[in-house]
């Protein structure tokens, strides 16, 4: 299992390059001029996104990475992907606690059920961070929702602190591989890779 899901991250992150190449191609200047005109407008609406990349699986934003880079610059995307990637898990966790049963008649939590069985239910707060850096954060914040006894405001900052190295890795990488510079997004990327491998390894011993 953790061999498959070893080669599904490296082939995701093939497909990330692979867009960011697709969309180098594209005419979006006029897009990119009316968020810059509107950026506030452009900032809500990649933030909403990302909400919805956590809430709604298996919906991922990833892809959308190179293109917000191009046009918010590396920095400011890696502040709003830990925006957006931050009150997603919230609202995941909330929704894992209070209203599974609801959201069970959209989607599928069978993935879900199995990775929370793999939590320890007594989990700490630098076992939520490194979960965090591991794995998915839509599957991991309603896994972790499950759980009765962890407090919401534990919850949170281990989340936010976990979520912030990788989405400036995510950013820049995506910045690189938007703006054609693809050896150097494959580099960062291939280390993400191997750095995720290792810390799963580790958590899974």
């Amino acid at each position: 299992m953790r061999h498959w899901s070893n080669i599904a991250f490296g082939l995701f992150i093939v497909f990330i390059i692979a867009l960011g190449l697709w969309e180098y191609q594209w005419d979006l200047k006029a897009l990119e001029d009316g968020i810059r005109a509107e950026p506030l407008l452009g900032a809500l609406l990649y933030i909403t996104l990302l909400i919805a990349s956590v809430v709604l699986l298996p919906f991922s934003s990833l892809p959308l990475l190179p293109l917000a880079a191009r046009i918010f610059g590396v920095w400011m995307t890696g502040v709003l992907s830990i925006i957006g990637w931050w009150l997603g898990c919230l609202i995941a966790f909330q929704i894992a606690r209070l209203g599974r049963s609801v959201l069970e008649r959209f989607v599928s939590f069978a993935v879900v059920d199995r990775l929370e069985r793999r939590i320890p239910p007594d989990i700490n707060f630098a076992g939520i961070v490194m979960l965090r850096m591991i794995l998915p954060v839509d599957l991991t914040s309603f896994a972790l929702g499950l759980l009765k006894n962890l407090r919401f405001s534990t919850y949170a900052v281990a989340s936010l602190l976990g979520i912030m190295p990788f989405a400036f890795v995510w950013s820049y990488a995506g910045g690189e591989i938007g703006r054609g510079e693809i050896l150097p997004g494959i580099a960062i990327l291939l280390v993400l890779l191997l750095t995720v491998m290792m810390l799963r390894r580790k958590w899974l011993r």
